[in-house]
């Protein structure tokens, strides 16, 4: 009996380590995952049509300049977009010609900056003509060059507006697109209406960057907005269809979900932060040019269905990573959050296409009493920051946005601060952060291109435009 007994607890004991071995396996393989009941997870393969008219809307220009009198000005107005505005304005004119005009001395460029009474149209990173060209203009034929790249656009009023100049300022290339059917008067009353309020600034050289100086402090109201917050099973809905739902499965790793479809698809949904990363293995690298690629993000971005998709902007581009980072804009100006929220990485790589964005979102503003806060020149955060002990030769760019704070009253309502950000080493973190010293995660952690260029992969030669 004694031998039978040591012979039980023996082989009991060895079951019970083999049981744990076999749920260790289980858990460290993802083919083999606990399967959870998905069946309030809603799957649809239907995409809202209309959301896919809003990619014109993504991809305007991020700030309108207007030069006159020597005095350059940031056009804009509370509750509208500037972009948008001047598109309208411009939407009936034509391009016929395009002719490249070629890499300009440093002292012409500076002329095209400083032309009198001109318009300027300015991207935060590099654009695609061929992109621009699909959708600013209505019913533009298409004109049968190889695209290039640009992150200015010129319109000379004085001169009678007859033509555009597109402006890389990285490699100071410059290209002149003939216009015909144009009517300046909409246009003329839209910039005469904008410059009784706007800022005036002067652009300077910054490591290689055109950054706008405010030359004097200004003010800017701070706005409150409400938040719009998805569970993970709207995205698994959306982002991976399926016929039935039993056919995604899920399982819980810490703090975070995991969803797969099948191989091809997965998301990972972190239930603190709210972040959210999605994967989808069957699709291709958008070869053909940056406009293609411009397009195939956009198609992640909005495969996304946000309800402030109309809010979103193109905001970087990192031929290094494959990724294109869109960013929510209030005001004219982009919002920043220590979590992400609000921005939208789309990446490709040669095996997978990358989504990473979170939950929590803004829908609309909301009226607040706030007043209006005070922002120092940009010469003076720049003098801040060298007494902090900044070098000059470590920012790559300054620029106004608005900080996502959470409101101490409302859970559901965002409060949004206007202040100045500064990129160093590829972080954005709002001035007084790096004045500080702070140890705070950075507002926007991506890497961005810190000049617009043409060597970009998949793209085309800018040596093919007609002239």
């Amino acid at each position: 009996m004694k031998l039978s007994n040591w012979i039980l607890r023996v082989s009991l004991i060895a079951m019970v380590i083999l049981s744990f071995i076999f749920t260790s396996l289980i858990w460290r393989n993802p083919s083999r995952q606990e399967r959870r009941d998905t069946s309030n997870v809603q799957v649809t393969t239907e995409n809202d049509p209309n959301v896919k008219k809003l990619e014109g809307t993504v991809y305007l220009p991020n700030q309108v300049y207007y030069t006159h009198g020597g005095q350059k000005q940031l056009l804009m107005e509370a509750n509208a977009n500037m972009g948008r505005q001047v598109r309208q304005a411009m939407a009936n004119w034509r391009m016929t010609k395009i002719k490249t005009v070629g890499k300009i001395s440093l002292t012409n460029y500076d002329n095209y900056l400083q032309q009198d009474d001109s318009l300027q149209l300015i991207y935060q990173d590099v654009m695609s003509f061929k992109q621009f060209e699909l959708w600013f203009f209505n019913k533009q034929p298409n004109l049968k060059v190889s695209d290039f790249h640009f992150n200015r656009i010129l319109l000379n009023l004085e001169t009678g507006a007859n033509r555009l100049t597109f402006i890389n300022d990285a490699t100071r290339t410059v290209y002149e697109a003939k216009l015909t059917n144009v009517t300046t008067e909409q246009l003329e009353n839209l910039i005469k209406g904008r410059s009784i309020k706007a800022f005036p600034i002067e652009e300077k050289r910054l490591n290689g960057n055109e950054i706008a100086f405010f030359t004097q402090p200004i003010k800017l109201q701070p706005y409150a907005y409400l938040m719009d917050q998805q569970s993970a099973n709207y995205y698994v809905s959306l982002l991976m269809p399926s016929k039935t739902a039993s056919n995604v499965d899920a399982r819980e790793i810490g703090d975070s979900m995991l969803y797969t479809a099948g191989s091809t698809r997965r998301m990972t949904a972190d239930s603190t932060t709210g972040d959210i990363e999605f994967e989808n293995y069957a699709a291709t690298f958008p070869n053909n040019g940056l406009a293609n690629f411009f397009h195939a993000t956009f198609k992640g971005l909005s495969a996304l269905q946000m309800t402030n998709l109309s809010s979103m902007r193109y905001f970087q581009y990192d031929p290094s990573r494959g990724s294109i980072i869109y960013k929510t804009y209030a005001q004219g100006f982009p919002i920043f959050n220590a979590d992400q929220k609000g921005d939208v990485a789309v990446r490709y790589t040669q095996t997978s296409e990358q989504i990473n964005f979170s939950n929590t979102n803004l829908t609309v503003p909301i009226p607040t009493n706030q007043p209006a806060q005070t922002l120092p020149a940009t010469a003076t955060v720049l003098n801040q920051l060298a007494a902090a002990g900044y070098r000059t030769s470590q920012i790559t760019d300054i620029l106004i946005g608005y900080q996502w704070t959470g409101s101490s009253n409302d859970q559901q309502v965002v409060d949004l601060q206007p202040t100045y950000y500064v990129e160093i080493k590829g972080e954005y973190r709002d001035y007084q952060s790096w004045v500080n010293h702070s140890n705070a995660p950075s507002a926007s952690a991506a890497s961005k291109t810190t000049t617009p260029s043409n060597d970009t992969a998949g793209s085309s030669s800018d040596s093919g435009a007609s002239q």
